[in-house]
C-alpha cells in the first residue's frame, strides 16, 4: 500500500486507497463523493483524470507516520480486503459502491460511535431500517426475557441486562436520526413552549403518578414515537421500568461517572433549596445543579446546558421565582417532601 498519494498514478488504485482510509476511520465522506455522479471525485475517476483525483486525495489523505504500527497493519489488511473483494467490481462501476462494503462501513462507524456516518452508509446500502429494527428487537428481547420478568435476578445482574437493553435503544435512536435528540432545544421547549405536554407532565408530578412519570421520561429521552412505544410496551413491571429508566438516563448522560456526578449535584441542590433564604441562596441552586455557572447565569441557559449534558434533568427540574421575582432552575420536590430524583430512585 502506498503512503503518498502522489505516487499513485492509476485512478482506480487511488480509489482503493481512499476507500481503505474511509473504512479505517468509519467515515462516509469519501464514499459519498464517489457515489455522487456529479462530484469532482466521481468525474475524475470516470475520465481517468489523475491530477484532479490527486487534488481530491490531498484533502482526504492522512500522515501515515502518525499511525501506530498496529493501525498501519490494520490499514494494510483493510486495503487487501477491499482490493480482493471489490477491486474488479469498482473498475467496472464506481457508483453505487458495493452494498456489502457500505454495510460493513456502517458497522465500522457504529463501532466508533459515528452515527451520522453509520446512518449514511446504511441508508446508501438500503439497510438502515433493518439495522435500526435489529437494535430494537435485541432490546425488547432482553426486556421480555424470563430472567428479567421472573423477578429472581439479583440487582447487579439486572442492572447489567438493562444496561445492554438501554445501549441497544440508544444505538437505534442515534442511528435512525443522528440529527435528532437536540435536548438543548427539547428541554426548554417542554418547559416554556409545549403547554399541553407541560400541563400533562405537571399533573403526573402533582399526583405522584409513578408509571406515568417514567413513561413520559422514557418517551422524552427516546424522542421517537415508533421506538418508544415498543420499548414502554415491553416494560410490564414497575421495578423494570424504574431500573431501565436509570440505565437509559445514564447512557444519554454519557456514562455512569457523568450521571453520578449529576445526581450528586442534584442532591446537593435539593438541600440548598430547602435551606435557601436569600436571593443569592436561591440563585446558587441552579449553579449547583449544573456544577458551574453559565455565560450570563440566566435560568434558561442553565436549563439548556443541563438538558444537553444530562437530558433526563429536563424532567427533574422546574422554574421557580426568587423573592425578587427572578426566575431560577430548581430540583423538583414532591408534596411528600422527596425530590423527584429520589422518588424515581435514579440516584
Amino acid at each position: 500500500m502506498q503512503t503518498q498519494f502522489e505516487d499513485i498514478n492509476e485512478p482506480y488504485e487511488l480509489v482503493l486507497h481512499l476507500l481503505s482510509l474511509s473504512y479505517l476511520y468509519g467515515d462516509f465522506a469519501i464514499p459519498y463523493h464517489f457515489m455522487n455522479v456529479s462530484s469532482q471525485a466521481y468525474l475524475s475517476v470516470k475520465k481517468g483524470d489523475i491530477e484532479a483525483l490527486h487534488q481530491f486525495a490531498s484533502r482526504n489523505w492522512i500522515d501515515f507516520d502518525l499511525l501506530s504500527e498496529e493501525k498501519q497493519t490494520e490499514l494494510e489488511q483493510i486495503y487487501d480486503k477491499i482490493s480482493n473483494q471489490y477491486g474488479e467490481q469498482l473498475k467496472i462501476e464506481l457508483a453505487p459502491l458495493p452494498l456489502e462494503f457500505l454495510t460493513e462501513l456502517g458497522e465500522r462507524a457504529l463501532k466508533f460511535g459515528k452515527f451520522r456516518d453509520a446512518h449514511s452508509a446504511f441508508k446508501a446500502s438500503g439497510d438502515l431500517e433493518k439495522r435500526v429494527n435489529q437494535f430494537i428487537v435485541e432490546a425488547t428481547q432482553i426486556l421480555n426475557s424470563k430472567d428479567l420478568t421472573s423477578g429472581e435476578m439479583g440487582d447487579e445482574a439486572l442492572d447489567g441486562k438493562l444496561s445492554q437493553a438501554a445501549e441497544f435503544v440508544f444505538q437505534a435512536v442515534k442511528l435512525k436520526n443522528p440529527f435528532g435528540n437536540q435536548f438543548q432545544k427539547l428541554g426548554p421547549q417542554l418547559h416554556y413552549e409545549d403547554a399541553e405536554a407541560a400541563r400533562k407532565y405537571g399533573k403526573y408530578i402533582e399526583q405522584s403518578l409513578f408509571k406515568e412519570i417514567i413513561d413520559f421520561t422514557i418517551q422524552f429521552l427516546i424522542d421517537d414515537r415508533s421506538i418508544d412505544s415498543k420499548i414502554t410496551n415491553a416494560l410490564s413491571i414497575g421495578k423494570l421500568r424504574r431500573a431501565f429508566l436509570k440505565q437509559l438516563a445514564t447512557r444519554f448522560s454519557g456514562g455512569a461517572d457523568r450521571f453520578k456526578s449529576f445526581t450528586e449535584n442534584y442532591r446537593q441542590a435539593v438541600e440548598m433549596l430547602k435551606e435557601a433564604k436569600t436571593e443569592k441562596d436561591f440563585l446558587e441552586v441552579q449553579k449547583t445543579l449544573l456544577g458551574r455557572g453559565t455565560g450570563d447565569n440566566e435560568y434558561y441557559q442553565f436549563l439548556q446546558e443541563l438538558s444537553l449534558e444530562h437530558p433526563v434533568s429536563a424532567l427533574l427540574v422546574n422554574t421557580q421565582m426568587t423573592q425578587e421575582n427572578k426566575p431560577f432552575i430548581a430540583p423538583t420536590i414532591l408534596k411528600s417532601g422527596a425530590s423527584l430524583l429520589e422518588f424515581l430512585e435514579l440516584a
